[in-house]
């Protein structure tokens, strides 16, 4: 058997993983439970509930619980002003341009928000597999900066696992799709997530993968579905009572869950029910919502995913009649419009075999299995999304690399100083397409020091950019005439330092046996309110298979277990659920047959009677 690396999907709304078996790859989940990770986290008591536990405080707590924290993922304080608007958490800005997420009096960067996510994941991943698991594969959308594939690397980091390759999410559906088995020809992978969108225009020859042209947008997403029907049902409610006020943090949750169950229930009816319900505002509705009202409400944010596709084509230099196959990915790509634009905009069906919300992930985990060594001949060959260079005089912007050079890539130009007797020289670099620097992005810069006083003009200082095969820059300069040398992996300003990162593991080792008995406790404390429910739903069958004194020890044990779940052990609390479990164990067999003699009654009921034949 092969090395295990985990294929990660690591997304906006959800997160999953993925490995590769002798029988092939699949999503790990537990026997009967969904191997989806919601990307919810909730803080509680100083500690994190992740994924199903945290869901239920969006509109409880909605303070104190993160969503769409893929949206922070390496960017900058100013460059999430929109987010902030949204987002019903507050989001502080720290040195460097750093984003953290403030709850109390605690602060998180989105990097160690995010790696409680993947933790969970690895979590999941290591109950099913029974062994740990300590290297993976995580995808990002193929329009992702170097700082956001930055901050994914660390935040994988943090969570106790080497990130071994960075990999486009439609790359990654590509290969899942075993699309590399097929003939020559390109592929259109188009990705809408909960809170990104890209499409990536590949190559296939023989077995290698070539992405040629990449676009998006990763202010774009299901989320932004969410916001327009909510900002509809909001407008409905205040046309009736127009002094409501429905802009603060719980409202907000409220509407929004509203209008995801409203897009869900549309992907699959012409019409939808919604009831919102806030009591602390005395406000009860129900209502419809139909299929036309919601595709008119997003046909221009579809519309803008099909100008990307466009530009893309026009980057690759083909046209929609060169593309072979399209590949749809992510799950807003279950909205029945979205399938219909993309089917006439591409005049050809859509591969969507593949769960949307699984394929990244198996992506992934094949391509790790490759990694591994594990039998699978293909070559993969991504591309950076946009130019890579520096800032030159009067602050134009001058690319070293340019969009969609297939990496891993190296490439060097030569500059000079233009001040004379100039000792050392600032460099700055920057990402982005247009000709000023003010209009890109400035990821670092560094410092070369120690150049022999010259005339402007007369240094040679040799620029090189190298990139691997994760996305990841690397910038060296070299002063040809006196030798100096100055490297950098460039970080970028808003982005954690080495350090930093540092830090942060160290802080989780110190408390790994604290943070796994806090994991310990909310999972009994969870599993504690699943057999009180139980019981509950079982009480009346109780009143009448127990005694009165079995049905005390029953009420007082769950009090017993009820005062543990207060404290901080949870073995303890752990051996309490063990004497309930005894004490309820012929309430557990009976109401077993109960449900076997109900459900035998019924087959028979509904058994047809033999049929007659002649002889």
């Amino acid at each position: 058997m092969t090395e295990k690396i985990l294929g990660i999907d690591l997304g906006t709304t959800n997160s999953l993983a993925a490995l590769v078996f002798e029988e092939g790859p699949e999503v790990l989940g537990a026997p009967g439970q969904s191997p989806i990770v919601p990307s919810v986290l909730h803080r509680h008591r100083q500690q994190w509930a992740v994924g199903q536990e945290a869901l239920p405080h969006r509109t409880t707590q909605p303070e104190k619980t993160i969503y769409s924290i893929k949206r922070l993922m390496g960017r900058g304080f100013d460059e999430i002003a929109e987010e902030r608007n949204h987002l019903p958490y507050s989001i502080v800005e720290a040195q460097r341009q750093l984003v953290k997420v403030q709850i109390e009096d605690q602060e998180f960067t989105p990097q160690e928000l995010s790696a409680e996510i993947l933790r969970k994941v690895k979590h999941q991943a290591e109950m099913v597999l029974g062994e740990q698991v300590y290297k993976s594969v995580i995808t990002v959308p193929a329009y992702f900066d170097d700082a956001q594939r930055q901050a994914t690397r660390d935040a994988g980091r943090i969570a106790g696992l080497e990130v071994v390759r960075i990999i486009n999410e439609p790359t990654a559906a590509a290969i899942a799709y075993g699309l590399d088995e097929k003939r020559d020809g390109y592929v259109a992978v188009y990705d809408l997530g909960g809170g990104t969108f890209d499409v990536s225009i590949l190559k296939l020859t023989g077995k290698v993968f070539k992405v040629i042209a990449t676009c998006g947008n990763t202010h774009l997403g299901g989320d932004d579905f969410d916001r327009a029907v909510s900002q509809t049902l909001k407008s409905q409610i205040w046309q009736d009572r127009p002094n409501l006020d429905l802009n603060d943090a719980m409202a907000q949750q409220v509407l929004k869950q509203a209008a995801e169950s409203i897009k869900i229930q549309l992907s699959s009816s012409p019409e939808a029910e919604y009831h919102i319900e806030i009591p602390e505002k005395s406000l009860s509705v129900q209502g419809k919502f139909t299929v036309a009202e919601f595709e008119g409400l997003i046909k221009n944010l579809v519309e803008a995913t099909l100008e990307s596709c466009q530009q893309a084509l026009k980057d690759s230099g083909l046209t929609t009649q060169d593309i072979d196959e399209v590949v749809l990915v992510g799950g807003s790509t279950t909205v029945p419009l979205v399938r219909r634009r993309v089917e006439v905009f591409f005049g050809r069906p859509s591969h969507v075999a593949i769960d949307p919300y699984k394929v990244v992930a198996i992506g992934a985990a094949i391509q790790g299995h490759l990694l591994a060594g594990g039998r699978r001949d293909f070559l993969l060959l991504d591309v950076i999304p946009l130019s890579l260079g520096i800032e030159t005089l009067g602050g134009t912007f001058s690319k070293i690399v340019t969009q969609n050079t297939t990496i891993p890539t190296e490439a060097s130009e030569m500059f000079t100083t233009h001040v004379d007797e100039q000792t050392s020289i600032d460099i700055n670099i920057y990402q982005g397409e247009r000709e000023l620097v003010k209009d890109c992005r400035c990821l670092g810069n560094f410092k070369l020091r120690g150049i022999p006083p010259m005339k402007a003009g007369l240094p040679l200082m040799e620029l090189t950019f190298h990139i691997d095969a994760n996305g990841i820059l690397t910038v060296s300069a070299l002063e040809k005439r006196s030798g100096q040398t100055a490297e950098i992996e460039v970080i970028p300003f808003h982005g954690l330092t080495n350090y930093e990162i540092d830090q942060i593991m160290e802080d989780s080792f110190e408390h790994a046996i604290d943070d796994f008995n806090d994991r310990q406790l909310i999972e009994f404390r969870n599993t504690m309110e699943r057999v009180f429910r139980g019981i509950e739903e079982s009480w009346e069958m109780a009143q009448t298979v127990l005694t009165t004194k079995q049905q005390e020890a029953i009420r007082a044990q769950m009090q017993v277990v009820e005062n543990y779940a207060q404290q901080k052990d949870p073995q303890a609390l752990k051996e309490q659920m063990d004497i309930l479990g005894d004490l309820t164990r012929s309430l557990a067999d009976a109401a077993i047959s109960s449900a076997v003699f109900t459900e035998l009654k019924n087959t028979t009921e509904n058994t047809p009677p033999p049929t007659e034949t002649s002889t």
